[in-house]
């Protein structure tokens, strides 16, 4: 008996004490109702009661912590749901914040961005000491993602790692609630969430800055452009077209027109480099030329020529940049040129036969006070002078192959018979079509000169 009982007892609360209790039952039912049985049945049967309520008990904590966990899910999920369009104000972060606030079951949440709090939400208290805490913790462990201090009262986690600013977020509870292994993995995904967020806010500034600045690239652009003379001046015995295609939203290369006592004085520039510093420098250098053309009509080409370094050499100088130029004078009756070339190519004569124009001297803002040779020649009724810019010549199909020089003057080769805006819709239209669809890689510039007007 006791043996029996003794030996029924021990299996209260053990793993298997739900089935020795049932096997107790099992064997008084088979061998009919007694003292000694009923006492074996009345503690199989509170066996049973014990580990149905064991059950019991846990199924409910299994589901609290189901809900608990779903519900903790949806938070995060509502979290990420936060709608960041805009510009992300500490509005919509204090929301954001307010959120991890709740779902961590925290008393405070800390932002900081380098070393400085930039938002503080639940409990004020204590803000000065939970600081210096952090400081002391990111001093101690910089590189980790996210860590615990302070007896477990405060987690501590890096967003956006990649970001510009170094930002992190800090939770605090109160010493009777630290918090736990589990609450790492939730604390986890609020940080990464709100990281990412973070991390849209900030490309979303950037964007808006560079929206900023590309809009005023786009004025510069037009007042850039706007300082090129769109038309020659008119004339019955010189033909000419002028046209340029920056590759960007400004560009660096140039033409201008003067005008004399029977003459048409004219210049083709390229100012080294792309974009807004180009063109601003390209609006100086056309304003150089036109102050020399309108001061200097009656002068020798040198004259001007070396009028217009003078004007731009000490500011080429000191920003380290230099112009190419071609630079010169048509007699309307004689169809008499005379051209300086500083360094510009492509610069190609057709006329009996076809030859490049080189230059005599450098680039503007390379060499100062080179006297240049002068070219000089007396342009036929089919003669044409072409000048244009690297930006055709080098201008690459998708397979890098380059337009080249070899092709700008074979072009140029078909100029007699044809007038000038015939001809430069050809060039255009040829380099045009050798791209097949590839991005200009620079400026595209060109001016033809002939003598007369030939109908286009």
């Amino acid at each position: 008996m006791r043996t029996d009982e003794t030996g029924a007892r021990a299996v209260v609360g053990s793993p298997g004490s739900l089935e020795a209790a049932l096997d107790l039952l099992v064997a008084a039912a088979a061998r009919g109702p007694g003292v000694e049985d009923t006492d074996r049945v009345a503690l199989a049967e509170r066996v049973v009661r014990d580990a149905v309520a064991e059950l019991q008990a846990t199924q409910s904590a299994l589901t609290e912590a189901l809900i608990a966990s779903q519900d903790r899910q949806l938070a995060v999920e509502a979290l990420a749901r936060i709608n960041l369009r805009g510009t992300a104000s500490d509005d919509t972060l204090s929301l954001l914040l307010d959120r991890a606030l709740s779902i961590t079951d925290s008393r405070q949440v800390l932002l900081f961005e380098g070393h400085e709090v930039v938002l503080v939400r639940g409990d004020g208290g204590d803000l000065d000491a939970h600081v210096r805490l952090v400081h002391a913790a990111l001093e101690a462990a910089p590189d980790d993602a996210v860590r615990a201090v302070a007896s477990d009262t405060a987690v501590i986690g890096v967003l956006d790692p990649e970001g510009e600013t170094e930002q992190h977020i800090a939770f605090f509870r109160s010493g009777d609630r630290p918090f736990s292994t589990a609450d790492v993995p939730l604390i986890e995904a609020i940080v990464s969430a709100i990281g990412i967020m973070l991390a849209f806010r900030e490309l979303h500034r950037h964007e808006f800055e560079r929206a900023a600045v590309e809009r005023e690239h786009q004025l510069a652009s037009v007042l850039a452009q706007s300082v090129i003379s769109t038309e020659p001046p008119p004339s019955t015995g010189v033909d000419v077209f002028a046209h340029t295609v920056p590759a960007a939203l400004t560009g660096g290369d140039f033409y201008v027109f003067g005008r004399s006592t029977g003459a048409i004085w004219f210049a083709v520039g390229d100012v080294a480099g792309k974009g807004l510093p180009a063109a601003m420098l390209m609006t100086r250098a056309v304003a150089a030329c036109r102050i020399a053309f309108l001061t200097r009509p009656d002068d020798s080409v040198v004259d001007v020529f070396q009028r217009i370094e003078d004007e731009l050499f000490d500011h080429l100088d000191d920003v380290g940049v230099f112009i190419t130029l071609a630079v010169g004078v048509i007699r309307e009756d004689t169809g008499e040129v005379s051209l300086v070339n500083a360094g510009h190519s492509p610069v190609v004569f057709s006329g009996a036969e076809v030859e490049a124009v080189k230059a005599s001297v450098p680039p503007l803002g390379v060499i100062r006070g080179r006297v240049p040779r002068v070219w000089t020649t007396v342009l036929g009724p089919d003669d044409t002078l072409v000048i244009g810019s690297d930006g055709l010549a080098e201008q690459t199909d998708p397979d890098g192959e380059q337009y080249g020089y070899d092709r700008f003057t074979d072009l140029c080769r078909s100029a007699r018979g044809r007038s000038s805006t015939e001809l430069g819709r050809i060039v255009f239209g040829a380099v045009d079509g050798f791209a097949r669809g590839a991005a200009p890689s620079d400026d595209a510039t060109l001016m033809v000169i002939r003598r007369g007007r030939t109908p286009a």
